[in-house]
């Protein structure tokens, strides 16, 4: 038995096993069985289907602006599994996992060593920037777009030569499948072309001929793809307005905010405070990081700086998170989307580490154990968030908490929980849909503008002659947003919500809300209530406002 290749191979790679079952460990407090945010917009969206016929439609009708195919069919699946969350942040959880030992074996077939895979696997592995892609169940889009990603890749890997017809087509299936999950697929002959030519070691012309007559199929694919894709845009300019700001300065700023929030280990939330809080400060800090950084990169690499530069692997890691990022450039730089470009950093640890030369290679072991244990703190801290979360999540959506909301036709509601510290509750349309699928029914919910929670939240009201004031002491996790999501502001102002008007009365030294008054109109059409921290109450505004049931 002992002799089986497949015992055989398990126990070659057992410590990668081992990194698997410690990453499950470390996310295992964030599995909880509740939903939140846009998981009750995809759900509404994706769990009708009777059968796998009815499912298919999702090859058909895109979503909105997105044709992500197979990232809806594996919501629908799930939930066949049953109506709690579990199901779905399990198969998350999964995902990363056959993520991690992807990037684990593409590295190996890349000639890496098991040792120094393992280590920059557990770099990918344990990263903290994953942790809203493993357990916010949305953000699995992410996941099945790098699992087939990865696969992809890693089917490149193993080519001799020239590849035949079996190896192109499976290459082909999980290119394929990589396309109708995510639109970053685009990205990939780009770096089907950089790992063949990583594996020859030569950009030589004749070697970059041969590589890019091979990968025609997959050049010409991407391109009907993008084609198809843009034609589809063309007919909702205002749902991609959102990702398409090009400019320079745009781009830039999204790459440096995507470095820092690779490079930095800690809580992204706090070092937003400390940079709108004590701007100088944090420049100061950030210099004096970046200079320490550099002098021990000088002190490692100085030696060796001839064999890095001439390292297939370390051009491979940078040129992969450069790439990957492309189609985010345009929009918002939002944390979850380093989750692929992050196998980057995996690649450049690979490439350095085993370089470096033994008397040097100790300190740079003792700063991967070091970044490895702030790693494996910080996204167990996250987790945690995301457990209480889960409770949070309950506690709105229990049945004596939305009784009252749920006996109106339409309603308003001023401080809707948009998260809980870095993890999300409710936004845009979600509290409403999550209410139609947990009770059958729900009110039009207007959301009037958004309170991101702490461990304590309180929050001092007081009634005027048209509405309220709220007054609370914005910190990292604890602010008001507007309805636009919008956190920080140059100067109090009045914003225009619907039919209700939000006047800003005070800003902190950050610029975020400390006081607002909400103006209701004389002759309010709906139910105003508002969140006070932990209750959901009605605004005391005087109202004629004849009962309806709600409608299914």
């Amino acid at each position: 038995m002992n002799n089986h290749p497949a015992i055989r191979y398990l126990f070659d790679h057992r410590y990668l096993l081992l990194l698997m079952l410690f990453t499950s460990a470390v996310y295992f407090k964030g599995i909880t069985p509740s939903f939140s945010s846009d998981d009750f917009v995809h759900l509404e969206n994706n769990i009708h289907f009777e059968n796998l016929a009815d499912a298919a439609e999702v090859f058909i009708k895109p979503y909105g602006r997105e044709y992500r195919p197979l990232v809806r069919l594996s919501l629908w699946f799930n939930h066949l599994m049953g109506d709690s969350a579990l199901a779905y942040k399990i198969s998350n959880l999964l995902m990363h996992l056959l993520c991690v030992a992807l990037l684990y074996g593409l590295m190996l077939r890349l000639g890496v060593a098991r040792i120094t895979a393992l280590i920059a696997a557990s770099i990918f592995a344990l990263h903290p920037i994953h942790t809203t892609s493993v357990l916010f169940i949305l953000g699995r889009t992410d996941l099945v777009a790098a699992m087939f990603y990865l696969a992809a890749l890693y089917c490149v890997a193993g080519w001799k030569n020239s590849p035949g017809f079996i190896q192109h087509a499976i290459a082909f299936v999980w290119f394929a499948a990589a396309l109708l999950s995510k639109e970053l697929a685009i990205t990939l002959p780009a770096m089907m072309l950089a790992i063949m030519l990583c594996q020859r070691q030569s950009i030589a012309i004749t070697n970059l001929s041969r590589s890019l007559l091979i990968l025609w199929p997959y050049a010409l694919t991407t391109l009907i793809y993008l084609a198809a894709r843009l034609y589809q845009w063309q007919s909702m300019p205002a749902a991609v307005a959102v990702y398409s700001d090009f400019s320079p300065l745009h781009i830039v700023t999204n790459y440096v905010e995507w470095i820092f929030a690779l490079l930095y280990p800690f809580d992204l939330y706090v070092a937003r405070e400390w940079q709108m809080l004590y701007s100088h400060w944090f420049i100061v800090f950030t210099v004096f990081a970046c200079l320490l950084l550099a002098t021990v990169m000088v002190y490692i690499g100085r030696p060796i700086v001839a064999n890095l530069l001439r390292s297939p692997l370390l051009w491979l890691g940078f040129m992969w998170m450069l790439i990957t990022l492309i189609p985010m450039v345009g929009g918002n730089s939002h944390r979850w989307y380093l989750y692929l470009p992050s196998a980057g950093l995996s690649l450049i640890v690979a490439a350095v580490w085993p370089l470096t030369y033994p008397h040097r290679r100790r300190l740079v072991t003792w700063l991967l154990a070091l970044i490895l244990l702030i790693y494996t703190v910080e996204t167990l801290r996250q987790a945690q968030i995301w457990h209480k979360q889960s409770h949070i999540n309950e506690y709105l959506l229990s049945e004596t908490k939305t009784q009252e909301l749920r006996q109106h036709a339409a309603i308003a509601i001023a401080n809707m929980p948009a998260g809980y510290k870095s993890a999300f509750l409710f936004t845009h349309s979600s509290f409403e849909e999550a209410l139609r699928v947990r009770y059958g029914s729900s009110p039009k919910i207007e959301v009037l503008n958004y309170l991101n929670l702490d461990e304590q939240n309180p929050i001092a009201m007081e009634t005027t002659t048209d509405g309220a004031r709220f007054m609370i002491t914005p910190n990292a996790y604890r602010y008001f947003r507007l309805r636009n999501l919008q956190i920080f502001f140059d100067k109090a102002d009045r914003y225009t919500q619907g039919n209700f008007t939000l006047h800003i009365d005070q800003l902190d030294n950050a610029g975020r809300i400390s006081q607002y008054r909400l103006a209701a109109p004389a002759s309010a059409q709906v139910p105003v209530y508002y969140f006070d921290g932990e209750d959901f109450k009605r605004l005391p505004i005087p109202q004629d406002i004849p009962e309806v049931q709600p409608s299914n």
